[in-house]
């Protein structure tokens, strides 16, 4: 369990390892890209403002309308050079970039020229003679912001941006020379936060420096990037590349543009993205260490808690499966394990209480079968009985007994020996009518019942036995034996296309809705006939559970007239 849980501490380490260095290269990454995302927004302002100033020159306005007549008339006078001159100051001074802007050059590239300076103290003179050394003035130029120059008249270096002026037709009549002083791009960088070892790249078109405070070096050595994709920017402008540095580091570039042809990078060493290893190895072993300790202090802990226990419930179990059911208390623990034992023990005390119960059982069995095999003589006895008082009466030529005693004998037999749900309705019909025998003797001339069968085929059909029976009995004591004497019809008729319906319909006394719905919803009435606790509810109830609710029991009834019961089932031969 030691080993496992230190492999398991070495595998956690390892993979805290991984992931630390993953969130804080990502982290890192996000980081800087927020950061040369603002100051490049900054940069690019100042960038436009001077842009914006150099075309004020160029493009049409009244500075440029100025300049294209003097520059277009030879008859041009010095006034018109000084209202140039005051037009392209005004439009220098009211730019919020102006202070950025080293020198101001316009010229037709034939002699003329116009010049703001922002440092005339420290600069040559700009004359006829050494107009000549400033580059980008010849009639090949275009906008660019694509190098760092030295000035040639001045000790300090700064990046031209150059225009062509263009006169009327489309004609181009000079050049805009403004070079800005690189403070316009370092001056932003001042507070801006660089790792040990990391560095800040600039790049001008095709040209790569490296600013180091308010210098801004050339890169000497060629910067080949190779696309990194272990990580993806958050912002669609960002890149991400891998370059190797002076001393053979490859470091991650992270370079968001600044406008077209300016862009602004930061590199960002690896130790930046991982803990320091030493500090590491010392948290992987006091990690181990305590996994160690911890792990023994539990093996300890589960020990005492669930392996001991365990061994005792085990020996237990073995106990039980040996017969031994007596309660050991000693398995009682107030905990989880305490429960199972509490269990075990209830289990034992069960299965002497089930040994004890299957005793009696067995005894029990034993008797029922003993006395069963006494009570197979009382039918015998009986029905040997009745046969001797039916012979008697035929003898005595007493029909009347006869034929009851016959009835009697077949509803007995019926009801002790055939044990069938479901009968066809011809044998229910006989039960009926041996039924129906024995009570028109019971009440004489003043009880008669007639049978309608529409089909004989439906005699084949299935109905639970002793629904019927209820029914005339219902009718008989309750609606005409109040009376005094009365007529029972019994209908068979086909209804639908697969149902029989059986009607039970007497002249007698009737019956109220009230009492309609108390038979058939209040409780079972007691049979007062021969067949006890089987009444109209019941019949109800064995219809829905064979059949279903679709069939079932009804009852239509008009107090002094007549009470119809009808009982709707299947037509069917099979259960």
């Amino acid at each position: 369990m030691a080993i496992f849980a230190l492999l398991i501490a070495t595998l956690l380490s390892f993979f805290s390892y991984e992931l630390i260095t993953y969130y804080q290269r990502k982290t890192t990454i996000q980081a800087t890209e927020f950061n040369l995302q603002l100051v490049s927004h900054i940069i690019e302002q100042d960038l436009l403002n001077l842009s914006s100033l150099a075309m004020t020159s160029s493009t049409n306005s009244s500075t440029n309308s100025m300049l294209a007549d003097y520059f277009g008339s030879p008859e041009a006078s010095a006034k018109d050079a000084v209202n140039v001159f005051y037009s392209m100051q005004e439009d220098f001074q009211i730019n919020p970039s102006h202070g950025y802007v080293r020198r101001l050059i316009v010229t037709d590239n034939h002699g003329k020229f116009l010049q703001l300076d922002n440092a005339v103290s420290v600069s040559t003179p700009l004359t006829v003679h050494n107009i000549g050394t400033i580059p980008g003035l010849d009639g090949e130029t275009v906008e660019k912001w694509d190098q760092v120059i030295r000035d040639p008249l001045s000790p300090s270096a700064g990046i031209p941006f150059i225009l062509p002026i263009y006169g009327e037709g489309a004609s181009r009549i000079g050049t805009v020379y403004l070079l800005a002083n690189t403070s316009v791009i370092t001056d932003k960088l001042r507070g801006y936060s660089l790792p040990d070892h990391s560095q800040l790249l600039l790049t001008l078109g095709e040209h790569h420096y490296r600013l180091v405070g308010d210098q801004v070096i050339p890169v000497t050595t060629p910067l080949k990037p190779v696309a990194y994709t272990a990580d993806k920017p958050v912002g669609t402008q960002t890149s991400l590349s891998m370059i190797a540095m002076d001393d053979g580091e490859r470091q991650i570039s992270v370079s968001y543009p600044v406008r077209s042809g300016v862009t602004l990078s930061q590199t960002i060493p690896g130790e930046q993205f991982a803990p320091k290893a030493n500090i590491w190895i010392l948290i992987m072993l006091g990690v181990c260490f305590l996994v160690i300790v911890s792990s023994g202090i539990i093996m300890i802990y589960l020990t005492r808690i669930i392996s001991l226990p365990v061994e005792k419930l085990k020996k237990r179990i073995d106990k039980i499966a040996q017969g031994n059911f007596l309660l050991d208390r000693n398995i009682e623990w107030n905990s989880e394990l305490g429960d199972i034992g509490r269990g075990i023990n209830r289990l034992s005390q069960d299965i002497l209480t089930l040994m004890d119960n299957q005793l009696a059982d067995e005894k029990q069995k034993q008797e029922l079968e003993y006395r069963m095999l006494q009570s197979q003589i009382n039918p015998h006895f009986l029905y040997n009985t009745l046969n001797s008082i039916k012979w008697m009466a035929t003898i005595q030529n007493a029909t009347g007994i006869v034929e009851m005693t016959t009835s009697l004998s077949r509803m007995l037999r019926s009801m002790a020996k055939d044990s069938r749900r479901l009968v066809p309705l011809q044998d229910e019909l006989s039960l009926l009518n041996d039924y129906f025998l024995i009570q028109k003797y019971r009440y004489g001339g003043t009880l008669n019942m007639e049978q309608q069968i529409e089909d004989e085929e439906l005699l084949t059909g299935l109905i639970p036995r002793f629904t019927l029976q209820p029914l005339v009995e219902n009718a008989i004591f309750h609606g005409i034996e109040p009376k005094g004497k009365g007529q029972i019809t019994v209908t068979v008729r086909k209804e639908g296309f697969n149902n029989i319906r059986i009607t039970v319909e007497d002249n007698g006394i009737g019956m109220s809705r009230e009492q309609i719905t108390a038979i058939l919803s209040g409780p079972a009435p007691g049979a007062k006939g021969m067949i006890e606790n089987i009444g109209l509810r019941s019949v109800n109830e064995r219809l829905h559970l064979t059949f279903g609710e679709p069939y079932g029991l009804s009852i239509e009834s008009e107090p002094g007239t007549y009470t119809l019961m009808t009982v709707v089932i299947p037509f069917q031969q099979k259960e």
